[in-house]
């Protein structure tokens, strides 16, 4: 994170947000090119009005699929809290490219948002068998 705070490029391409809380960061359907990281506060994913994920951790990269997928925002981003972000619309390839940490930074985050979603969609479906069995 220091090194994206520090690279002057990455920042020119980036501005620093302030969310009150229960303010919409962004709206799923969006179309719009950029990403976050998280400074301050913490942050709710909602997909059809149902709050499905959060983020709260210093320097957690977030809302980046609808940039590395050219689509329309995927979820709805709230602020929870009083928070503070930093928006960049470097696209994909200027990051591939120019800065591999964020890459690597981009990729262990989907990967472990995909592993937690995973371990939930287990959960859930473990329980639905379990409500099966029983009648």
């Amino acid at each position: 994170m220091k090194k994206i705070l520090e690279d002057n490029e990455l920042l020119n391409s980036s501005n620093i947000k302030e969310y009150s809380e229960n303010q919409v960061i962004a709206n799923e359907g969006d179309i719009e090119v950029g990403w976050y990281v998280l400074l301050k506060g913490r942050v709710g994913v909602f997909k059809h009005d149902k709050k499905v994920a959060e983020f709260f951790e210093h320097g957690v990269v977030f809302g980046e699929l609808s940039s590395i997928l050219n689509t329309p925002r995927t979820a709805t981003l709230i602020a929870i809290e009083p928070t503070r972000v930093i928006h960049f619309t470097a696209t994909l390839d200027n990051i591939i490219e120019h800065y591999p940490k964020m890459t690597k930074q981009i990729v262990i985050s989907l990967a472990e948002r995909l592993a937690k979603t995973t371990d939930n969609l287990i959960t859930v479906a473990e329980k639905g068998t379990e409500l099966k069995s029983r009648y």
